[in-house]
């Protein structure tokens, strides 16, 4: 094998192996990750598949077996990718429906497989399972996507480094750059799927690890303590006493025009004075508001809760509750709810 070829195998082999120990890292951290158990099926149904690509395109006469391993694990990609999305942006929706619906098709995938297995039946797993795999993950990359529309609306209208950091944003885009690697192969190279695996998958780890990498960018010119303090009335008055943060289109140039200041001035501020950058700031006070209006008004659906908090999507209001209270919305209600009626 020649370098280019050993070249080859590594990188896209490395994809198929890292994705494995992503996905036990991630499940780990369920806790902490909205959906987590779903993201790492998926990656473990992804590597799965990788892993198959890569040892057929160097190992031509790789036994049958592991082929239809491969197709089958192809065929869950979509379904555990559509139930981390729905997961992630409705928590308390379908809860017990999400897992039915992926059994269902692990059990159609494990009769086919039991019935009509891979060494028998060629034609049938290289043309119609290998096409109609591929037809099931498209299908529910575009469910997905009109899972995530208002995700995607926000961002095309309003885009940002922030949104672009949004985890089941990072997860569709990549579904949708992997499938079409594999969806054009016929025309590039077999490989190109398993290639592009492994982009995505080191990509997306930058990408979203670097929301969580707040550095002290202004240590150079740090904001005095007179200048902060009366920043700090202005902030409190205008989010207090006038709710900007109810406004759903309230944005960082904005709020510092209110404020008469830069909007530089203003992330400098929030990053130096409290430790945060400026949707973490707002987030953090129509989750405050959020509370009060969830024990004051049990009529009020999450929904309207979240609209009237400023919040532009139900699922980004769901992960900031979740992220400043460490429950649900519906949770936060119902112990609330208990308390005050005891």
């Amino acid at each position: 094998m020649e370098f280019s070829r050993y070249f080859l195998f590594f990188f896209a082999s490395l994809g198929a192996f890292n994705g494995v120990l992503l996905a036990i890292w991630i499940y780990h951290k369920r806790q902490a990750i909205t959906g987590a158990s779903w993201l790492s099926l998926l990656l473990l149904m992804l590597s799965v598949r990788i892993g198959k690509s890569v040892a057929f395109y160097f190992s031509p006469g790789l036994s049958k077996d592991i082929l239809q391993l491969g197709l089958s694990a192809c065929c869950l990609i979509g379904p555990s990718l559509f139930s981390f999305c729905f997961r992630a942006q409705s928590p308390d929706k379908y809860r017990v429906m999400l897992p039915w619906h992926f059994a269902a098709w692990v059990f159609v995938v494990a009769l086919i497989g039991f019935l009509y297995p891979y060494h028998s039946y060629l034609e049938l797993w290289q043309s119609w399972i290998y096409r109609g795999s591929s037809y099931v993950w498209l299908g529910y990359l575009l469910a997905a996507s009109w899972v995530c529309r208002d995700k995607l609306v926000a961002l095309w209208s309003t885009p940002s480094r922030l949104a672009w950091r949004d985890m089941p944003l990072v997860v569709l885009g990549g579904g949708w750059l992997i499938w079409l690697a594999y969806y054009t192969a016929a025309y590039t190279s077999y490989i190109m799927g398993a290639l592009s695996f492994s982009m995505v998958l080191y990509l997306s780890v930058v990408v979203y690890s670097g929301a969580g990498k707040v550095k002290v960018k202004y240590a150079a010119q740090r904001i005095s303590d007179q200048q902060s303090h009366e920043l700090s009335a202005k902030l409190t008055h205008l989010l207090d006493e006038e709710r900007l943060f109810t406004d759903p289109d309230m944005s960082l140039p904005r709020l510092a025009r209110r404020l008469g200041v830069s909007h530089t001035k203003l992330s400098q501020f929030l990053n130096q004075h409290y430790g945060c950058n400026f949707n973490q700031y707002l987030n953090r006070y129509r989750v405050e508001y959020a509370q009060g209006l969830l024990c004051q008004q049990q009529n009020l659906t999450m929904d309207l809760v979240a609209e009237l908090c400023g919040f532009n999507a139900s699922s980004t209001f769901y992960t900031a509750f979740k992220k400043y209270s460490g429950q649900t919305p519906s949770q936060f209600r119902a112990s609330n709810t208990a308390t005050l009626s005891s």
